[in-house]
């Protein structure tokens, strides 16, 4: 009983560790793609300024724009070489940035590369110095709120801090070697991984909601 406890107690530990660096992992992305948003803009502004075409001033942020984007715009560049629709493979940058902000950026240059324009550069400028500023506001908001991360991390410790000076004693060692003592700490680890994962949850800011997304399962249909 007391092996198949502590392996099963070591198996959930793992799982959540594991699904925690993944969510982590791909949080960091997606706040590093957004946080590069004005450099990929002005970026763009310097190649229209400087007479090169949309698609090809895309296509060189592959080699010169920020590393965590690079991967995304080699992608665009291999597929526009290789006969791509330019709207359909911005849709495709659209839906691996998975964000709002960037969704204002392609749909602006979508319509321009359809249309032209003459403030496209504009718009652009606008664009990046209001994407810097909101920036700036939820860096501002995640630092003031990270209590709340590490009232989740307090939490989740606490209890096990206090369960390893209790076991310091020999009427407490012995019940937790009961079979009851055994779900006991079964049940709290289930609902310390819960309760932390809950409280991240609660934590993040809320993302703005993407307006240019096209319902994929609803075009088909039609």
């Amino acid at each position: 009983m007391r092996f198949a406890t502590y392996l099963t107690i070591l198996m959930m530990l793992i799982f959540s560790a594991v699904l925690l660096r993944v969510r982590l992992k791909q949080e960091a992305l997606i706040r590093a793609r957004n946080n590069a948003l004005p450099e990929v803009i002005e970026l763009i502004i310097s190649g229209l300024q400087s007479g090169m075409s949309i698609s090809e001033t895309l296509e060189s942020l592959g080699n010169v724009g920020p590393k965590c984007v690079q991967i995304d715009f080699k992608r665009f560049a291999t597929n526009m070489r290789e006969g791509g629709d330019f709207q359909l493979e911005i849709e495709s940058l659209k839906d691996q940035f998975n964000d709002a902000n960037a969704d204002q950026l392609f749909e602006t240059l979508i319509y321009a590369n359809a249309f032209g324009g003459r403030n496209t550069i504009k718009i652009l400028h606008e664009l990046a110095d209001f994407l810097t500023e909101d920036i700036a506001i939820r860096s501002e908001i995640m630092a003031r709120f990270g209590w709340i991360k590490n009232s989740a991390i307090l939490a989740a410790i606490a209890p096990w801090l206090l369960l390893l000076i209790l076991r310091t004693q020999e009427s407490a060692r012995i019940a937790y070697q009961q079979s009851t003592g055994q779900i006991f700490l079964l049940t709290g680890v289930f609902t310390s991984v819960i309760a932390y994962f809950w409280m991240q949850k609660i934590a993040q800011l809320p993302k703005s909601k993407r307006l240019f997304v096209i319902d994929k399962n609803r075009v088909k249909a039609l």
